[in-house]
Order: C-alpha cells, then structure tokens, then sequence
C-alpha cells in the first residue's frame, strides 16, 4: 500500500500542475495548456500503474520524465500560489520516486516474457507529444496544435491496445500527420512535432515492433500416445485403464 502511494506522488504532481495551468495558462496559450495538461496526466497515470502492478523499469524511467515535464512547466508559468504548490508536490514527488519505498519495487532485470525496448520506446514517445507540443506551441493555429497533439496518444493506444491499424497508426498515418501540420504550428512547435515524427517512425518500423505486435504463431500438433504409456493420473482423470477401456 505504502509503495502505491508514493509511486502514484507522480501522478499528485500532475494533477497539481494541470490545475494550475486551469487557474491561469499563461504564458501558454488555451491549446498549450490543455495538451499540456493531457500530456502530464497520460505520462503519470502510465508510469503510475505501470510501477504498481508491473514494477516496469520503462514505468520508473516515464516517471522522471512525468517530473521533467512539471519543472519545464513550472520554468514557463509565472509564479504564484498554485506554482507554490506545484512545486513542493513536485519536490515531494521527486524524493519519493528516489525512495527505497519505490526503487525496492523495480525490477532490476528486464522481464523475461516482455516486450522488447524498442517496441515499448513508441507509445511513450507519443504520450509525451502533446506535452512537449503544448510548452513549445505559441502560434495562434491551435487547430493544428490539436490536431497533432491529441492525435499522438490515440495512435499510441491503438498500437498499445494492439487495436485495427494500431502499428499502421505510429508507422504511417501519425508521423505522416505531424510533418503534414508542421508548417502551420510554426517553427518552434513545427520543428519539434517533426523531430517527434521521424523518431516514432525510425523506432517503429524497426522488426522487433512488428514482431511484438504480431507475436509469431506457430501450427501445434497432437501425437497420440499409448494408454499404457500414459501417465495414471491422466488415465484416471480420462476414467480408462491402461489398455484404453472405461475402468
């Protein structure tokens, strides 16, 4: 129980700093502040369940990068109460994801049934998107700001979920989408929404993710065995002796 609460600090942070963002944006324009907003609350709620129920390593790792996001916040928005305590939330947060309450949960090796890094890299690349979209965004299309934005962890829950076009959706439709927008995000926001667009797609097309989301089958096959050859429990449980007759 203990370990839950101080992994889900994480996701108390976001909260508070999404909130803030809901009692004053600025400098960050309405669509910045929303994608940001999303952006922190997906990135901790992952890593949050993903240290609780898995002790990930990717989910430890999302963690600090959930944190990251709340200082680059704090950097850009004015100070006031509600940065007061975002700051201290994240502060605590920050100590309790460094604790042994925390660390002791982690696997030290990666799980051996897991997906590989690779495949695991995309999604959270993704989840970070409207974030680092809504911090860097500040031309006055927030249609596009959106678009790009809210797009990006609905292609990473289709992949995920291993839904219909899921990995067409962070091979193709995605990246394609975010350097198709890019001019209209301006420089900055076009720039990053580019960078993030390449990287997903250079991660995605590598074969372990495809191997990952269609896992390889193989055709099994049955042999028949002698009665007499067969296990007793497994004839008592078929009610049949070793010559194969009801018993």
């Amino acid at each position: 129980m203990k370990t839950s609460l101080f992994a889900a600090s994480t996701l108390l942070a976001a909260l508070a700093w999404t909130a803030a963002l809901i009692v004053d944006g600025d400098p960050l324009r309405p669509a910045g502040a929303l994608l940001v907003g999303l952006g922190l609350l997906a990135t901790a709620t992952v890593s949050t369940i993903g240290m609780v129920v898995v002790g990930g390593r990717w989910a430890y790792r999302l963690g600090f990068v959930s944190l990251a996001l709340d200082i680059a916040v704090a950097g850009v928005r004015e100070i006031d109460l509600a940065w007061v305590a975002g700051t201290i939330t994240t502060s605590l947060s920050l100590m309790a994801m460094l604790s042994p309450t925390v660390t002791s949960g982690i696997r030290k090796l990666p799980a051996a049934a897991g997906p590989p890094p690779r495949a695991v890299l995309p999604p959270l690349i993704l989840l970070v998107t409207p974030a680092a979209l809504g911090l860097v965004g500040r031309e006055p299309r927030a249609w596009a700001l959106l678009i790009v934005g809210i797009s990006a962890p609905v292609a990473a829950f289709l992949y995920s979920r291993v839904l219909p076009g899921g990995l067409v959706s962070i091979r193709v439709v995605w990246p394609l989408l975010a350097m198709a927008l890019s001019p209209a995000l301006g420089w900055l926001a076009g720039g990053t929404a580019v960078v993030i667009a390449v990287v997903v797609a250079l991660v995605a097309w590598d074969r372990s993710v495809k191997a990952s989301y269609h896992p390889l089958r193989e055709v099994g096959s049955t042999f028949p065995i002698p009665p007499e050859l067969a296990p007793k429990e497994v004839l008592d449980a078929a009610r049949i002796d070793d010559k194969g007759r009801p018993s």
